[in-house]
């Protein structure tokens, strides 16, 4: 909103408080719907002030409070009037001249550009954010990336604490991607999952494995007798840092699979950040509907 009126504005709403309204109650209306309290109004009673000097009171109080929201708020209401509200009493030709003015000398709706004016500064604190959750996501990714790389590399590591950190590591990565997932848990049955996750309206029991060896055919067999259990919703996301033999790779495709499969391989270039794990998980899941393929190499789709 304008700061402080110009002297023109002022004087030609002060005027067209007088062109444009002959009866109080049309006049009062107006101010309420301009958003004047009715305590303002009523410090200027009719008795002791006309229409033109009540007015030219209402702005030089608002003024002095330095309330020019409601300055703006009036010279928009003025700026969207057509011509006089009591035309069989007042010129209408005159209140419509008046108001042409009026509008030339503002310029424009000053709602509408109050309007325009917090959309683009919503929309520029919008992309400030953007850019800042987008910063962060990748300082992060990067904290992941490296402790990737420290688990791969580490001497002082056992297999074990390989395998709990490869699996804490991805359920972080599932938390820095905002997509719904339970860690580590137990069935009634005492069937131990390594945690799920949901992706476009199915569900995933993970295994995470880090072992020596690529991850044989018994691995995958008991990880598909824990889905087969489960809900046709269900589907398996088995993670192995050290990949997979191809005799269970060929064993549990094309046979209504039910399993994707992901190695330290696409792990490295999700964390590195050559692909999104969205579209990893995406070009997974349409290998595996399509081709019957349950591992599809994130390479494939790398940048």
């Amino acid at each position: 909103m304008a700061k402080k009126l110009t002297f023109e504005a002022k004087e030609k709403i002060v005027e067209l408080a007088g062109a444009c309204f002959w009866y109080w109650n049309g006049f009062y209306s107006f101010l309420d719907s301009c958003g004047v309290s009715k305590s303002l109004q009523q410090r200027y009673p009719r008795e002791a002030y006309n229409k033109y000097t009540m007015m030219r009171a209402i702005l030089e109080h608002l003024e002095q409070v330095g309330n020019t929201e409601l300055i703006g708020s009036i010279l928009s209401g003025f700026y969207r009037l057509h011509g006089a509200r009591d035309r069989d009493q007042l010129d209408e030709e005159r209140a419509k001249r008046l108001l042409s003015e009026f509008r030339e000398a503002v310029g424009n709706d000053p709602i509408e550009a109050e309007i325009t004016k917090r959309a683009r500064e919503n929309a520029r604190a919008s992309h400030e954010r953007h850019v800042l959750d987008h910063r962060e996501r990748g300082r992060r990714l990067e904290a992941l990336n490296a402790e990737f790389l420290a688990l791969a590399s580490g001497t002082d590591v056992t297999a074990q604490q390989r395998g709990f950190g490869l699996e804490s590591l991805f359920f972080r990565l599932l938390h820095l991607c905002e997509l719904e997932h339970t860690p580590s848990y137990r069935t009634p049955g005492h069937e131990q999952i390594d945690g799920h996750f949901r992706f476009e309206k199915f569900d995933y029991l993970v295994e995470a494995k880090w072992t020596q060896e690529p991850t044989k055919q018994p691995d995958l067999s008991i990880f598909d007798g824990k889905i087969r259990g489960k809900a046709q919703s269900t589907r398996g996301f088995f993670i192995s840092a050290n990949g997979f033999d191809d005799t269970a790779i060929q064993k549990y495709s094309g046979d209504s699979p039910r399993i994707i499969l992901m190695t330290g391989e696409d792990l490295a270039l999700v964390l590195g950040g050559s692909a999104l794990f969205v579209d990893a998980m995406k070009a997974k899941v349409d290998a595996i509907v399509r081709l019957g393929q349950i591992l599809y190499p994130v390479r494939s789709i790398a940048a």
